[in-house]
């Protein structure tokens, strides 16, 4: 075997070494319609139990305009709160003198513990509570940022995943419709 031959075998075997670990420490990819490695568990219910999401729409979006921030709380209770204004995407805004300040929706819904474990389930049951890391691929928005505790488990991610938005949308437009038209109306 010649040295050139043994450099390029040594050498292709390390770029496949160095593939593979690549990969590995960036996770795998998922495409945006596929269900995401989460963990499955069966949710009991608590009042312990709370979720805040953070959704970033689509430019051009006709039924979410604005951003929306979404509070479910094991007690029951769930608070939308959509609009222009900074304090839904930062609940620590300070700057009051954004011309949009004021420019938001706050709408408050109650339900059942009960109900609000089997809320806290399809959303578990979608992808909420990931098991590992992973790299999504997709367009940038929109986007859903989660972070809360379900049962035992903690959570905090930012994602594309199709799946776990539709869960979001459907969920916000269902119980939340009339305030997502007063905040369509707002500039």
């Amino acid at each position: 075997m010649s040295y050139h031959s043994a450099f390029s075998i040594q050498h292709s075997a390390f770029a496949a070494i160095a593939a593979a670990a690549a990969i590995a420490a960036a996770g795998c990819a998922y495409a945006p319609t596929e269900k995401l490695p989460h963990k499955q568990y069966d949710v009991v219910q608590s009042g312990l139990d709370n979720a805040t999401f953070l959704y970033h729409p689509a430019p051009n979006d006709l039924r979410f305009r604005w951003p929306c921030r979404l509070e479910l709380y094991g007690t029951g209770a769930a608070v939308l709160k959509t609009g222009p204004s900074p304090q839904v995407v930062d609940s620590f805004a300070q700057d009051i003198s954004h011309r949009s300040w004021n420019s938001f929706v706050e709408a408050r819904r109650e339900f059942t513990p009960a109900q609000m474990r089997e809320v806290f389930q399809v959303f578990v049951d979608e992808g909420l509570v990931p098991s590992r890391r992973v790299r999504e691929e997709g367009p940038a928005l929109p986007l859903l940022q989660c972070a809360g505790t379900i049962g035992p488990n903690k959570f905090v991610r930012s994602t594309r995943n199709r799946l776990l938005v539709d869960a979001f949308e459907d969920f916000v437009e269902t119980n939340f419709s009339d305030a997502l038209r007063r905040a369509g109306g707002m500039r």
